[in-house]
């Protein structure tokens, strides 16, 4: 579901995707004060073409009913934006996103000329937000065009939303995807409502706090200028772990002499998670005949844990789901088995009731991934976006997420490692963490042994995949038609260089899931041969060419999310005829950094050289006050890497 935090976060994408929808021409008449700061700002962001002037949200709480006939908190937002052309002709669109729980009662367009805003549209084009042929889903969108004639000229958008059940509003960012000179949010709280308004990355950023109390109410207001705009940047942080935000806790409130529970700690949201998870419908009879058939033949608990988890991943498939509270209820186990398709939720929920069915003690589980960095002690529903299954065997504890294919048993996704999932047990639940797979197990190793004969180069290759890299693998590999999987094979050992050609290649059992997968095969690497006065030059050391995407230029605002930790081992050797020498050696290369390291030697014995190198990425973040280090580690593996061997008649 896609909540107001985001609104602005697609707003650039919108433009080109709906800019076929024209608007009339107006010529707007510019301010004086808006050319002046459309200047100023343009000066700053050169590559901006819109400002936002001013963004202001207000928000008021009522009582209401949800859906579910329980006695809620709603909440009205009342929100107006100012936007500023940076450029002459430039433009950008505003959306605005609604579902079952947000009501989206006004949408206005206004433009600026004279002295004052004049109107002109009542409703955006609407469309669903996602295509009805992969997802079910409830989110709409609702959009203006806007456009700018000159630099300074103005226009203003307003909106007015009603939040049916206020749990359901989570968090507010500050920044948007335009420069904003003030952006404010106001929360106007009656004494009957207890609220918190959770401060998030606040520290670093000028965030003026006001709070006052008149008349039965509290007004808390929370007030940021001069913000840069937010940048959708490759493997960018993810910007709940970098961005100021609000997350809003709505406590408990007072109705007709009764103080009702919101959500003021975590007992809180497992009751209410339970609650929707209960209403699943399961029907085990439905389920125990596949449960049968599936682990028929098996003899050891294993087996048959395997044989479950392995055909949930193999035969459903993934579609996401949303339709209100509908899309917090998991659908029935036995429907999602005769669908053969499911969400996070179905799917966790099938894993579960097959692995009970057989006997197992497997339980439906909450998590953020790795994109959520909150604890799961933060009574909001923010904290967790994906649903898994918790099984418990043997004294052991797996964490079973049947979206991610070809992952083995024991073996967790990266993007749910190292965090806290909520374990369901009826009117009880534990917090438990998954545990993070260090580097050495997610390895991608490589031997190969090269010949010099004559002016060809030519030898065997062999690459061993774990772990991660592992899955990995499988997850590119099987998807593909059988006709590109056998050229998916060469270019994997030809990794990525022009002048590698592979052929012969042999993989392990590639049905396997539970093994390393390797593959080998013969390369020529002729082409890499230089020959000048007749020496001969020529590269054996492959760098993973993928690193040097993560290298950051002086417009990168914020660090990268490798999202994997990896080591990298590679021994290649080369061998020359008798009548040659190697007349020289690059020195030797040994880095370690918090997070990373590297360490390259070459070594020569009679007409053999050979060179030994391992890369690990122990931590998957690279935060922006390590740019300097990172990028000379970087380089200095990229200059390691392009040594040429000179070989020279003795």
């Amino acid at each position: 579901m896609i909540s107001l935090p985001y609104k602005h976060l697609l707003s650039r994408c919108f433009v080109a995707v709906f800019c076929i929808f024209a608007v009339p021409a107006v010529f707007a008449q510019v301010n004086g004060e808006d050319e002046s700061l459309a200047t100023s700002y343009a000066k700053k962001y050169k590559d901006e073409d819109v400002m936002l002037k001013s963004s202001y949200q207000f928000f008021t709480f009522d009582k209401g009913k949800n859906a579910l006939g329980d006695k809620v908190v709603t909440i009205e937002e009342n929100s107006e934006y100012e936007y500023v052309g940076l450029k002459k002709y430039s433009s950008t669109s505003h959306p605005e996103f609604y579902n079952k729980f947000i009501e989206l009662k006004n949408f206005k367009r206004a433009i600026y000329y004279g002295s004052k805003y004049y109107t002109l549209e009542k409703g955006g084009y609407d469309r669903s937000v996602t295509g009805d042929d992969v997802f079910f889903d409830d989110s709409r969108v609702q959009f203006f065009s806007l456009r700018f004639t000159d630099i300074g000229s103005a226009q203003r958008v307003t909106v007015k939303k009603i939040y049916d059940d206020g749990k359901y509003l989570t968090r507010l960012f500050f920044h948007s995807p335009y420069p904003t000179k003030e952006r404010i949010l106001e929360f106007k709280v009656p004494d009957w409502l207890t609220v918190e308004f959770k401060k998030m990355n606040f520290d670093g950023y000028k965030i003026e706090v006001k709070e006052t109390k008149k008349g039965g109410y509290t007004n808390y207001v929370f007030i940021a200028k001069d913000l840069p705009p937010y940048k959708n940047e490759l493997a960018r942080i993810g910007r709940a772990s970098t961005d100021p935000h609000i997350v809003v806790l709505i406590k408990s409130f007072e109705s007709k002499g009764e103080t009702l529970k919101g959500f003021d700690k975590v007992d809180d949201v497992y009751e209410w998670n339970n609650r929707l998870y209960q209403m699943a419908g399961n029907d085990k009879d439905k389920l125990k005949a596949t449960v049968a058939k599936i682990t028929e033949g098996k003899t050891t608990d294993l087996d048959k844990i395997k044989a479950i988890y392995y055909w949930i991943q193999d035969n459903i498939r993934y579609i996401a789901y949303e339709d209100g509270y509908s899309g917090y209820i998991p659908s029935p186990a036995q429907d999602v088995l005769s669908k053969k398709y499911g969400d996070c939720k179905g799917m966790a929920n099938l894993m579960t009731e097959m692995m009970k069915i057989a006997g197992y003690d497997a339980r439906f589980s909450w998590i953020g991934t790795r994109s959520l960095p909150y604890s799961q002690s933060l009574p909001a529903l923010c904290v967790n976006n994906h649903a898994i299954s918790t099984l418990y065997y043997d004294k052991k504890t797996y964490f079973l997420d049947g979206t991610e294919k070809w992952v083995p048993f024991g073996q967790n996704a990266f993007r749910i490692q190292g965090k806290e999932v909520m374990v369901s047990n009826g009117n009880k639940f534990e917090i438990l963490t998954v545990p993070l797979s260090p580097a050495e197990e997610n390895k991608i190793s490589t031997k190969a042994d090269f010949t010099l004969v004559n002016e060809s180069i030519k030898g065997k290759v062999k690459v061993a995949l774990t772990g991660d890299q592992r899955t990995g693998f499988h997850q590119s590999y099987q998807e593909l038609p059988t006709t590109s999987q056998e050229e998916f094979l060469n270019d994997f050992l030809e990794f990525g260089n022009d002048n590698l050609d592979a052929t012969n290649v042999k993989t392990s059992d590639l049905k396997n899931r539970d093994i390393p997968v390797t593959i080998e095969g013969d390369i020529d690497l002729s082409n890499s041969v230089n020959t000048i006065s007749g020496d001969k030059y020529v590269g054996i050391d492959f760098f993973p060419k993928s690193l040097t995407r993560f290298v950051p230029d002086e417009k990168r605002i914020e660090g990268y999310d490798l999202d994997e930790v990896v080591k990298f081992e590679d021994e290649i050797s080369l061998t020359i005829p008798a009548g040659k020498s190697f007349t020289d050696k690059p020195d030797n290369l040994d880095i370690k950094n918090e997070g990373y390291e590297f360490k390259g030697e070459y070594t020569v014995a009679n007409n053999k050289i050979t060179l030994k190198k391992t890369l690990a990425i122990k931590k998957s973040v690279i935060k922006k006050t390590d740019f300097a280090n990172w990028t000379k580690f970087i380089e200095s593996i990229k200059d390691f890497n392009k040594y040429f061997i000179t070989i020279t008649q003795k």
